[in-house]
């Protein structure tokens, strides 16, 4: 990472008011891959196979009294075209947006940020949640389940706090407010919660996020609301660390049925620079044989600190026709075509 004061960046005006440090950072990944699906197939390059691609700015400034303000601008970039992502194509700090106030009793921050349930998937995901062959991706299914809001890993307009950092009880908090002009006082509205225990080997985890419509069917109304709630568990055995989730997704839609989501994971570093990773996901929604089962098998081989080559095996198995997709490979409505995913990349973070 490359340190800079602003002071250094020519900004004579003003200079004098920027006495923090300001962070340049990021992660460039590029992988080369063959996908089937049904009768289609491709072969082409892609991003974000083991670290989803992004350039970010992050500064600390330290008020005195053990107070800590910050900031964390953080866009996401596709390096096999060079244009901006989430939306894109134009660069924008989509990924990550917040300013921060941090002292002895915690940190609260204000913007766009990922979710305190994203954090605790994350955490028990041996590929990291935030990669293109993670099979809980799975997670934001919503095959046999008409009108749930697929889970989304951030929120806009979000006040979060979170407990000191460090071994022992933790809890993440968040609230969103909604920003659409609609009818309802709800509409875009986002709570979320996680609350967790980390020890030497086990960590365990509870959280729940509740996603409300943009929309309501009357005036006043409350819009419809998906909500989630999370299990994790990780425990490390010496060089060989397991992982696991159990996720369940209700609507409040009258109609739309339950789904369960159960992960299982390991990591294996069988040398210092080498890892090995699998993780099965099994997602089955209540009174339909409509199911799906993920897979991904992994290899690290970290060439420096830095720099890491990864190759990624993926599948899944659509059952009863259902059509959810993985890895971002089409999948005919449905159909109840499988997927699979051979790849091989690197990834750069600077």
């Amino acid at each position: 990472m490359k340190t800079f004061l602003a002071a250094g960046l020519g900004l004579a005006a003003g200079a004098g008011a920027w006495a923090q440090g300001v962070t340049m950072y990021g992660t460039v990944d590029l992988y080369v891959a063959h996908a089937r699906s049904g009768s289609s197939s491709w072969t082409r390059m892609q991003d974000g196979g083991h670290t989803a691609s992004r350039l970010g700015f992050r500064g600390t400034e330290d008020l005195g009294g053990g107070l800590r303000a910050g900031f964390v601008l953080e866009s996401g970039i596709s390096p096999d075209t060079g244009l901006g992502n989430l939306p894109g194509p134009e660069l924008s700090f989509t990924r990550q947006s917040f300013v921060s106030l941090a002292g002895a009793w915690g940190q609260v921050d204000l913007g766009r940020m990922y979710t305190p349930m994203f954090y605790t998937l994350f955490r028990a995901d041996p590929y990291g949640l935030n990669a293109v062959f993670s099979p809980l991706n799975l997670v934001a299914a919503t095959d046999a389940q008409p009108g749930a809001q697929a889970f989304a890993g951030r929120a806009s307009n979000m006040v979060r706090y979170r407990t000191p950092q460090g071994d022992g009880f933790w809890l993440d908090a968040a609230f969103g407010f909604g920003e659409a002009a609609q009818a309802s006082r709800r509409s875009g509205q986002f709570e979320g919660a996680a609350a967790g225990w980390t020890g030497e080997r086990l960590t365990l985890a509870y959280a729940f996020q509740r996603a409300h419509g943009g929309s309501a069917t009357a005036p006043l109304a409350d819009p419809p609301r998906t909500t989630y709630q999370a299990l994790s568990a990780t425990y490390k055995l010496g060089d060989l660390d397991l992982y696991a989730n159990h996720v369940r997704v209700r609507s409040s839609l009258a109609g739309v049925p339950q789904s369960r989501l159960t992960s299982l994971g390991a990591r294996y570093s069988f040398t210092a620079v080498s890892q090995l990773m699998v993780e099965a996901v099994d997602r089955r929604v209540d009174g339909s044989a409509r199911r799906q089962l993920g897979w991904t098998l992994g290899y690290d081989h970290h060439l420096s600190r830095r720099t890491t080559l990864y190759a990624r095996w993926l599948g899944l198995g659509n059952h009863a026709d259902a059509s959810a997709t993985l890895a971002g490979v089409a999948v005919a409505a449905n159909s109840g075509d499988a997927v699979r995913v051979l790849a091989a990349g690197i990834r750069h973070n600077f």
